[in-house]
Formats: structure tokens, sequence, C-alpha cells
């Protein structure tokens, strides 16, 4: 079921990209003496997913600092995941006043 909605919309969709089949994602190929620049995804190295067409840089941008945003907050929830040893060394044993509190030494 699709929301309603009247107007145009507030937000940016993002746009589905993948990478330069003629360059490889690369954004440059290999010429007889020289690299040059892709002229089908203008060196970006990105193109759009549905139509494989050239997409302007701006649009590129903000799908990639999309990403990056994701994986950076990714990254962020799985280092607080790692405990260690000072991590059970903090925590409580849950033995109450006068237990035992091994720490592995």
């Amino acid at each position: 079921m699709m929301k309603k909605e009247h107007g145009p919309s507030f937000r940016r969709q993002l746009k589905f990209i993948v990478e330069c089949n003629v360059c490889c994602g690369s954004g440059v190929y290999q010429g007889v003496f020289h690299q040059m620049d892709c002229q089908h995804c203008l060196g970006s190295g990105w193109v759009c997913g549905h139509t494989l067409q050239t997409l302007q840089l701006s649009d590129v941008v903000t799908v990639l600092n999309a990403r990056l945003k994701e994986a950076l907050a990714t990254i962020a929830t799985a280092r607080q995941g790692l405990g260690g040893p000072q991590k059970q060394y903090e925590e409580n044993n849950r033995r109450g006043a006068g237990g035992t509190n091994f720490t592995g030494d």
C-alpha cells in the first residue's frame, strides 16, 4: 500500500548506482600510451544502475556520502561490541558482597 503524499517530496531520493562496465569502476581506461578518463561515466567510475547511463556528479556524491555514513555507523557499532579483559574486569560478577572476583590473573 502506497503512502499518499501531497505536493513535492522534501527529501531527495538516492539513486541506485553501479560500477561502470567500460572502465570497471576505476574512472580511467588504458590507452595506447597513457590513461584517459572514461567518457561513459565521466571519470567517476559510477553509472545509473537501472539504465547504465551517465549520472551527474552531484548525484554520485550524495549516494557515495550516504554509503560512507552507513559504513562508518556499522564500524562504530562493531567496535562497541568488542569487550576484552577490561570489560570483564569492570562488570559485576553477580555474587554479592564478599563474593570472589576472578579477573583471570
